[in-house]
């Protein structure tokens, strides 16, 4: 088996990566092909919003289906914990508090997210179980859905002051940083659809059923980190 990811924000053409590794899996006899996708988000706001790092992988999905492999699975990534102190991390505010600013309603709740390491729990739940998810299941790792208000109380329950901000969305996609339109497409699309978009409990709860272990909660996450 292979589990295929690949990093939009490495500057990847992620339609020709995952072209290259159907085909390299094919060659070297693969019999199931895991593919880390999300949500098409072009096709569920009919075009409304481009946010081509959740588009591109899920336009993979259709090449994946045709490719002849003996079991083939989507594995959907969640907004990882780990954002919230890396590429997303609190920022020092105009009014000197550390926090977020950005263009999201603080009281939705709407942002699936999880541990990255609970990834391979559902990676490896896959890999062991190809007969129940080997015929194109789509696996939603969320251990929660989380607004940004749930964020500022879980990092405040554990001794951290965090505020949030909220952005509208047509000042923020002209915030001077590569991405910052996309960003703003983006959250917008989480407001109307949620992460995972519409429809997706059943497969969350799969993922939840197919892993190998539990899932680490945010506040969970943030006591062990």
């Amino acid at each position: 088996g292979v589990f295929v990811v690949t990093n939009f924000w490495e500057g990847a053409d992620e339609i020709a990566q995952g072209k290259i590794a159907i085909q390299a899996a094919r060659d070297a006899g693969v019999r199931h092909f895991i593919w880390s996708t999300l949500p098409n988000v072009e096709t569920i706001s009919n075009g409304k919003f481009n946010v081509p790092h959740f588009t591109g992988k899920a336009k993979v999905d259709e090449l994946v289906k045709m490719a002849g492999f003996a079991r083939y699975t989507f594995v959907q990534a969640p907004f990882y914990f780990q954002n919230l102190i890396g590429q997303m991390g609190a920022q020092k505010q105009q009014d000197g508090s550390l926090g977020w600013a950005l263009p999201i309603d603080p009281s939705k709740r709407v942002i699936h997210m999880a541990d990255i390491n609970d990834l391979g729990k559902v990676v490896a739940g896959a890999f062991l179980n190809p007969e129940k998810v080997g015929k194109g299941s789509y696996l939603s790792l969320a251990a929660g859905c989380y607004s940004f208000n749930d964020i500022v109380a879980d990092f405040k329950a554990n001794g951290k002051e965090y505020t949030f901000t909220h952005i509208p969305g047509e000042v923020y996609s002209k915030f001077p940083f590569k991405g910052a339109d996309e960003l703003a497409h983006m959250f917008s699309y989480f407001e109307e659809n949620t992460y995972m978009g519409p429809n997706s409990e059943d497969q969350i709860i799969h993922a939840r059923e197919i892993a190998t272990g539990e899932f680490a909660s945010l506040n969970e996450w943030i006591k062990q980190n």
